[in-house]
């Protein structure tokens, strides 16, 4: 069966799921190298949305709102189709194990991917473990979905929230990623990467009504001109802990910045002692010119065109590239240990 590069799971807006392990002993010992498996499981997919179930799906579709799957036309082609984990995603960078759910209908194509860490103990005899789930599905097609693996695979799919301190950790991380990254001549790529990646950055706040009954969200917009500026670490001049020195400075930047400006006492990624500003306000998105993350399970990463198939174009990777491959990394992690560290 023809593997799909990575590429697919860039440039798209996901709405991210959590899974447990899927259990599929009673068909196939093995199903990420086996394309019977696949093949038999998008037969099955592709029979359940063709057959009765298809009605329904409409009616639902109608009664909710929802009116995507009415404009869809008929279902074309269901393919299962497992993720490249070759010598390209090696040369590029951290390579996601995993499967390609794609439904093209006559007017559109949706997709859905189950993802796995870089090299996870991904299979066992009659199970495999792929914690992150992607959608780019409307809603009563999402949950057919999620109910075919239920069914299928007795597994258990729940909503994936990104809590504030995993959207400033994913920001400083993207940014370091991109500082530290090297361009075509070889040297650091420094700021340029960063003003070039990042461009204008937006922030969302939210805040709870017991505060700010009036005042749902607020946005602070950080433009390129002054990205950089947010960037310098005045703090290294003092004496600080080893843990403060590793941190990128710019959520602690952005921190002071706010409360000496705004008078906003803000908690966004958990470090201070400030717990009621940690209670009451939280970073609900951050959005930039590479990537956006939400607060309530949403996510895009944008590297742009995928390269050529030759051998220079694959080993020039870019730090964006890198970047956006950390941040998928960090959501499959965030997907296996669950809200255990959530704030």
């Amino acid at each position: 069966m023809e593997q799909v590069s990575q590429w697919q799971l860039f440039n798209t807006s996901w709405t991210l799921h959590r899974l447990s392990p899927l259990h599929h002993g009673k068909d196939f010992e093995i199903l990420l190298d086996n394309p019977a498996a696949l093949k038999a499981y998008a037969t099955r997919l592709r029979d359940q949305l063709t057959g009765d179930v298809l009605a329904g799906l409409h009616a639902s579709a109608t009664t909710a709102g929802d009116d995507a799957l009415s404009k869809t036309g008929a279902l074309k082609e269901c393919l299962w189709q497992p993720i490249s984990t070759g010598s390209q995603s090696r040369r590029t960078g951290p390579s996601f194990p995993g499967i390609l759910v794609t439904l093209e209908y006559e007017n559109i194509l949706y997709k859905a991917a189950l993802l796995a860490d870089v090299e996870p103990e991904s299979q066992r005899e009659g199970s495999t473990f792929l914690p992150l789930l992607l959608t780019k599905l409307p809603n009563a097609l999402r949950q057919t979905f999620i109910t075919f693996l239920s069914a299928n695979f007795d597994t258990y799919c729940s909503n994936l929230r990104l809590p504030s301190n995993f959207l400033c950790t994913g920001l400083e991380t993207f940014v370091d990623e991109l500082r530290s990254g090297r361009g075509p001549s070889g040297r650091s790529a420094g700021n340029e990467a960063i003003e070039e990646g990042i461009k204008e950055l937006q922030l969302t706040l939210a805040f709870s009504p017991s505060i700010a009954p009036a005042l749902r969200s607020l946005n602070v917009s950080i433009s390129r001109a002054s990205l950089i500026e947010f960037l310098r670490d005045e703090a290294s001049k003092s004496k600080r802990t080893l843990k403060q020195k590793q941190r990128s400075p710019l959520i602690r930047n952005l921190t002071v910045y706010l409360e000496t400006h705004l008078a906003m006492q803000l908690d966004l990624d958990g470090s201070s002692q400030n717990h009621m500003a940690r209670k009451h306000v939280r970073l609900s998105k951050i959005a930039c010119a590479s990537f956006v993350l939400g607060n309530e399970g949403r996510m895009k990463l944008v590297v742009g065109a995928e390269p050529a198939e030759d051998e220079e174009s694959v080993d020039q990777s870019s730090p964006a590239l890198r970047a956006s491959e950390a941040l998928l990394q960090m959501a499959i992690r965030r997907a296996i240990i669950g809200d255990q560290t959530a704030t």
